[in-house]
Parts: structure tokens; C-alpha cells; sequence
């Protein structure tokens, strides 16, 4: 009887385990880091919020790997404009202890205005001029300590930390070098890259109300700027990796994690390999490659892939309405490509 128990057990758990599986639900023990090609996905399970949640993470373009989801959101963007990847706000220098939510109550600068003086404050701290928080903006400050017995009043807790070993904030120069390899010049081609980044908007430094929220996109960087820190700014018409404000503000935290399995070279040659002219194009693109073309898609700047014709290495875009476009090739071997066109 308790051999039959224990089969009737076990297959129980098979079933339980195949359920899981069909509804999309990843086994913690399954994540491993994407894959060397651009585009590859993998899977990281941490605690955030005090609670064990699982991300989808990305090859990028840059070569590196990061989250496909902003801290906080609950799923990978399906549109810049998707309420549910937006995410937590964070300030400069601070980590996962509440003043993130979008729902967090304001609250005042601390005696010790720095990430010293935050003990048991969960609060998003608010104030003008110099009463706003960490106001004095020395750039010798740091957002790099793995936990808070680290924290000191020049440095904040980085929230990337908690997800594991090698993860962390990005650098402003990721962040120029992630502009570049993904192309992204608006919200739409934010959320086309390989990073579905959304336009979570921003909170305000002075008021705490949110601003550009479904519109533009703020991603903090770990470097200071003379205003405060660094960001990503991801406007309607233009795109600064290299953004200076006050810490105050708050804004989407997308990590990244210490190059692993290839290296900058490798990417640069794979990326060399594709020659994607003439650009701008007035309808015929050639596409010349060592490697045999195995899918093209071609997506517009609201993030819509659109059908084209495709033969002899060679796109038809005579019937698109002009404007910018990316290009995404899928090679034989398995590799990604995308690249930005001009259609005129």
C-alpha cells in the first residue's frame, strides 16, 4: 500500500511539473544565463519585495547580458506603453527598501541627507533646491555597495546586487554602447530592441507626481553627473544615454551583468559580417553575408513588424511610407542581427 502511495505521489508531482510547464512557469533550478547570440534569452531567480521572483534576461546587441524587465515590473514589455513592465522608480543611490513603489508615500529629507540617513525610512523623499535628497552631488559618491552593512554617506546600496553574483548597474558607457548595437533612437525602438525597454516615465524629485508615464523613458546609470546621476533618456524624438539630473528624481533601474562566454571582439567581428546598403535606401536594400539569411523582419518606430518581400539577398521596402526602420536578420547559425535603415 505505501509503495502504491508513493507512485501515486510521484506521478502526481509529474503532473503538477508538466502543469507548471504548459502554463509558463519556470523552475528556479532550469535559469541559466542567454546563450552567445544576440537575441538568446535566459532566466534569473532572486528576491525582490521579500518575495522569490523570476526575470527573463537578454543577449543584447552589445554583446552583454541583462534584464528584459525593468525592477519591479511583473512581465517583459509587450509595447513601450505596457502599464505591466513599467516597474519601480528608484532615486539615485537607493535600494530595494519600499520608496520605489509607485504607491510609496513622500516624505521629507532625512537629518543625514545621504544613504547614511536612511535607516527604516521606506519613504520617496522629496524637497527643493538644496533640501532635496543627497542634494550635495559630490562625484566621488558611489552607487555600488552589495548591501547595506556597506552603506556609508557617500555610497548607496546598488538594487542590481541582490539579483546575484556578477549583476549590477550599468555604466553611462554601457548604456552609449547599448544605444548604439540596438539602434534606438524613440520609445518605439526602445521597446523593438533586444532589452524591450518600456516608457515608464519619471517621479518628481520636488512634488513626487509622475510625469511621461506610457511616453518617454529615464534608466539610471551608476555614474554621477554635476546635476546629480547619469541616465538613459529615451525621448519622443531624441535619445541621451549620457543624461545628467538630480538624484532625487525617480527612474527605472534595468541591470546588467559582468560580461560572460563572449567577448567585445566577437561581437564587433559577427556584427561586421552583415553589410545591410544602401542606407538610406529608396526602396532595395542588398544584403551581403558569409552566413546563409534564414528570416527577415523589418519593424517600424511603433514596434510593428511588417511583411516584405525577400529574395536573392535582397528587401523590398518600395511600398513602406518613409521613414526610420529596423532590420532584423536570423542567420542559418542561429545569430540575430538587427540594424536601423532610412527609407527616403
Amino acid at each position: 500500500m505505501f509503495g502504491k502511495l508513493q507512485v501515486a505521489v510521484r506521478k502526481i508531482g509529474m503532473g503538477l511539473g508538466l502543469l507548471m510547464s504548459t502554463a509558463g512557469y519556470i523552475n528556479a533550478q532550469q535559469c541559466t544565463d542567454p546563450g552567445t547570440n544576440t537575441g538568446d534569452l535566459g532566466c534569473v531567480t532572486f528576491n525582490y519585495r521579500g518575495q522569490s521572483v523570476t526575470y527573463t534576461t537578454v543577449r543584447g546587441a552589445d554583446g552583454k547580458v541583462w534584464l528584459q524587465q525593468n525592477l519591479g515590473s511583473s512581465k517583459v514589455a509587450s509595447s513601450f506603453d505596457d502599464a505591466d513592465s513599467y516597474g519601480d522608480l528608484f532615486q539615485w543611490g537607493r535600494w530595494d527598501d519600499g520608496h520605489q513603489l509607485r504607491n510609496s508615500a513622500t516624505a521629507t529629507v532625512p537629518s543625514a541627507n545621504s544613504p547614511a540617513g536612511l535607516a527604516g525610512i521606506s519613504s520617496f523623499i522629496v524637497g527643493s533646491g538644496s533640501g532635496s535628497w543627497w542634494a550635495t552631488n559630490a562625484t566621488s559618491d558611489g552607487w555600488n555597495a552589495n548591501n547595506t552593512t556597506e552603506v556609508t554617506s557617500a555610497v548607496g546600496v546598488d538594487p542590481c546586487k541582490a539579483i546575484g553574483q556578477g549583476w549590477r548597474l550599468p555604466s553611462t558607457a554601457e548604456w552609449v554602447t547599448l544605444v548604439s548595437a540596438e539602434g534606438i533612437a524613440n520609445p518605439a525602438t526602445a521597446f523593438a530592441s533586444y532589452l524591450k525597454l518600456p516608457a515608464g516615465g519619471n517621479r518628481s524629485n520636488t512634488t513626487g507626481n509622475f510625469a511621461f508615464v506610457g511616453q518617454r523613458g529615464y534608466f539610471w546609470s551608476s555614474d554621477t553627473a554635476n546635476t546629480g546621476g547619469k541616465f538613459l533618456y529615451v525621448g519622443s524624438t531624441i535619445v541621451t544615454p549620457t543624461s545628467g539630473g538630480a538624484r532625487g528624481q525617480g527612474e527605472s533601474v534595468r541591470c546588467t551583468k559582468d560580461f560572460t562566454g563572449l567577448a567585445t571582439s566577437d561581437v564587433n567581428l559577427k556584427i561586421n559580417l552583415i553589410e545591410i546598403y544602401p542606407n538610406p535606401t529608396n526602396g532595395i536594400l542588398n544584403i551581403k553575408t558569409d552566413s546563409s539569411i534564414e528570416t527577415v523582419n523589418i519593424i517600424n518606430v511603433v514596434g510593428q513588424k511588417i511583411d516584405v518581400q525577400f529574395s536573392n539577398n535582397q528587401i523590398n521596402m518600395q511600398g513602406l511610407p518613409n521613414g526610420m526602420y529596423i532590420v532584423e536578420l536570423k542567420l542559418k547559425n542561429g545569430q540575430v542581427i538587427s540594424k536601423k535603415v532610412v527609407k527616403n
